[in-house]
């Protein structure tokens, strides 16, 4: 099944039809910068679409100009991460023990494996090649960074060799794609040629049935295929066409001024934009014309008794093609950090795993906590996976079993306790700390209600020694407590994802206008961090907040001395003027009373109960100065 038959394009248009025009769109991109666009959208298919939320990658040929193959390279079964499907998944589940018992004897094995099939094939852009990345140690034994976690990857930025390999002529991937709701859509898979002679890649799905449009998934395009081309244009043959694209650039970008003008006048708005039109009428520097470089088609294979329109579709394809072209040549670079410490598949496998075991936990939620269970359940539940995740690595690099839970927590600030409940759950032991308890904990198994503790914390004379990670989740005028606490133990390390500002005495107040209060704050902890002896990598986590720039820690820099620990500490708590932490009060929430009708019965105005006999007298007397004023 994991061979991959060279179909010849010849064979493609007898069997399914002629390829159709539906839109174009010049471009300034390379050819180069063509390919790799459409070599990392083959590798993924949620690049091209979102939706396409599973999948997994088959296996990935090159043929020659005879249509010889060169070579075959078959991905490791649950490539992508999540998403083998659910009968697969069953299947698998009775075979677990017996494979994490072989794992651990096959790891050797693998590695050696691995390391001889990059020798060979050297798959620059193929996802297994950042398997030897993936277990490496960021941090030195020093607690120092080894990488430069900012830098961009070599395979982000490289063509894959065979590319660059004249005698590859065609490259062939496989891909099974996995609707999100499996009882509505059929699994399918994919076929996608690179047919490099021609620049062109073709998405050619594998339909049992040619005529049936109903056996493509809701979010793959009701085609019998797609090809998106590159039409190389040159400066000197193709003056005229380059010329006449030019000019239709400029006109219809005065034809957008225009209506943005007329827009204006009729709203009577003084928008910001108002400065860009005066640079360009008020003879501001022309920027210099860049001349166009290629053009971008796409055409389609249209169902004989189907065609629905694919105008809109194709023309959000290749702009975003374009964009992502464009961004490759000027060096883009994402603002986030993404997947510095945890793989992005390695993640989401583990995430698409625990959000079905825990989603039963949505039953009753909204009426205990009053809480949108879709954001705050699937925080904590992506929250604890990262967590895991690290922790397992930690413990491989520890020369531990990886897949068995050893750290012990402890969550200061747990609030609702969720994230208690879930790591409780998954076999990790440790607590919570919150100055109140809240209605959910009374929901949460016996066990971990009793991990659930309903304190306050005095943090400056305060260690968790038991512990080997601190766990800071908006954790509020706790935060820049955490990596505080976390330094006057050499073996600790923390995790920390701020959220209300707060520093050492009271609010946080500094603000720099050019990056706002969040991006303020973020570096003010990553300063107190520092400052307490940790290195720290600074991590975007795949969760629905806004507030999800989370702290990684090392372990506590060991050429420091307690000493010196001791007196930067006590400069950071002088630099915010600390005088003495004074927990929160607790919150008395004020509780709407009823309104009572003229003439019905009201309980606090019973003349029997003797708690109502002052307000009773109170009503009286200003009944009676009420009907003294009216006479």
């Amino acid at each position: 099944m994991n061979e991959t038959i060279y179909i010849d394009e010849n064979e493609i248009l007898n069997k399914l039809g002629k390829w159709e025009d539906v839109y174009s769109l010049p471009t300034r991109m390379t050819l180069e910068s063509f390919w790799y666009t459409m070599e990392k959208w083959s590798l993924n298919p949620q690049c091209m679409n979102r939706s396409a939320k599973k999948f997994s990658l088959t296996n990935k040929s090159t043929y020659d100009k005879n249509n010889q193959q060169l070579s075959n390279y078959i991905f490791k079964k649950n490539l992508s991460g999540i998403f083998l499907n659910e009968n697969e998944n069953e299947e698998n589940n009775n075979e677990k023990e017996k494979e994490e018992k072989e794992k651990e004897e096959e790891e050797e094995e693998e590695e050696k494996e691995n390391k001889l099939k990059k020798q060979k094939h050297k798959h620059h852009g193929c996802e297994d090649d950042d398997d030897e990345n993936e277990n490496e140690n960021i941090f030195k034994q020093d607690g120092s960074i080894e990488k430069d976690i900012n830098t961009k990857d070599i395979n982000e930025s490289e063509l894959a060799i065979e590319y660059l390999d004249d005698k590859v002529e065609t490259i062939i991937y496989k891909r099974h794609l996995i609707p999100r709701l499996l009882n509505r859509d059929p699994t399918i898979d994919e076929l996608v040629y690179h047919r490099k002679s021609t620049n062109q890649c073709q998405f050619i799905p594998m339909l049992n049935v040619i005529d049936n449009a109903r056996l493509l998934p809701f979010f793959y395009p009701k085609v019998l295929g797609f090809n998106i081309i590159y039409q190389q244009l040159d400066s000197i043959k193709d003056k005229d066409l380059i010329n006449q694209l030019l000019e239709k650039e400029i006109n219809d970008e005065k034809l957008k001024q225009q209506k943005q003008k007329q827009k204006k006048n009729n709203n009577n708005n003084n928008n910001n934009n108002n400065k860009k039109n005066k640079l360009k009428e008020g003879g501001g520097e022309e920027e210099e014309i860049i001349n166009f470089k290629g053009i971008l088609k796409i055409q389609v294979i249209y169902f004989k008794e189907f065609q629905p329109k694919f105008d809109k579709t194709s023309k959000q394809i290749l702009e975003k093609l374009n964009r992502w072209g464009i961004n490759y040549e000027i060096g883009y670079k994402k603002k986030a950090n993404l997947d510095q410490i945890v793989p992005k598949n390695v993640f989401l496998s583990m995430y698409e795993e625990m959000k079905q075991r825990y989603k039963n936990m949505e039953d009753g939620w909204k009426e205990v906590t009053q809480t949108d269970p879709q954001k705050f359940i699937y925080e904590d539940v992506a929250i604890a996976a990262y967590l895991i995740c690290i922790w397992r690595k930690e413990n491989q690099e520890n020369g531990k079993s990886p897949n068995k839970p050893t750290q012990r927590f402890i969550d200061i600030g747990c609030g609702n306790g969720l994230l208690v409940y879930i790591l409780n759950k998954e076999g990790y032991d440790g607590i919570g700390i919150d100055i109140r308890s809240r209605k959910i904990w009374a929901k949460y198994d016996d066990h971990v209600q009793k991990n659930l503790i309903e304190e306050a914390i005095l943090p400056k004379d305060t260690t968790f020694e038991q512990y080997d990670w601190i766990i800071g989740n908006h954790s509020d005028e706790l935060t820049p407590w955490v990596p505080y606490i976390t330094s006057k133990l050499p073996n600790q390390r923390f995790f920390l994802l701020p959220c209300c500002f707060y520093n050492f005495n009271s609010r946080f107040k500094e603000n720099d206008t050019r990056i706002g209060k969040y991006a303020c704050y973020l570096n003010y902890i990553q300063k107190v961090s520092n400052e307490c002896g940790f290195n720290v990598i600074k991590e975007t986590l795949r969760i629905p907040s806004t507030k999800n720039i989370a702290f990684i820690s090392s372990l506590r820099d060991p050429t420091l001395t307690d000493d010196q620990l001791i007196e930067r500490r006590q400069k950071l708590l002088k630099s915010s003027n600390y005088i003495d932490f004074k927990p929160r009060e607790r919150e008395i929430k004020w509780v709407p009373q009823k309104k009572y009708q003229p003439g019905q019965y009201n309980p606090h105005l019973d003349p029997l109960n003797p708690n109502n006999i002052k307000r009773i007298i109170r009503k009286e007397n200003k009944d009676k100065e009420n009907k003294q004023e009216e006479v």
